[in-house]
């Protein structure tokens, strides 16, 4: 299922969620193997885990936001 995401500029960009969800979880090191093992639901937690132990990963600023906005 596609959705349609309007981009600075009234450019219209697609983005598949199905496989930016598959993307996520070969970047963090899932196989496929674990893909058909497990759920969309267990996968989903582990995502969230990875994330939540990022050290790597800092709050966004006033200035990083100023800098998306322009």
């Amino acid at each position: 299922m596609n959705r349609k995401i309007k981009t600075k500029g009234n450019v219209v960009k697609e983005t598949f969620p199905e496989h930016e969800f598959l993307a996520s979880c070969l970047r963090i090191g899932l196989n496929l193997n674990d893909l058909i093992e497990l759920t969309y639901i267990d996968c989903m937690k582990i995502l969230l885990s990875y994330i939540g132990n990022n050290n790597n990963v800092r709050e966004a600023t006033q200035k990083d936001i100023d800098k998306l906005l322009k």
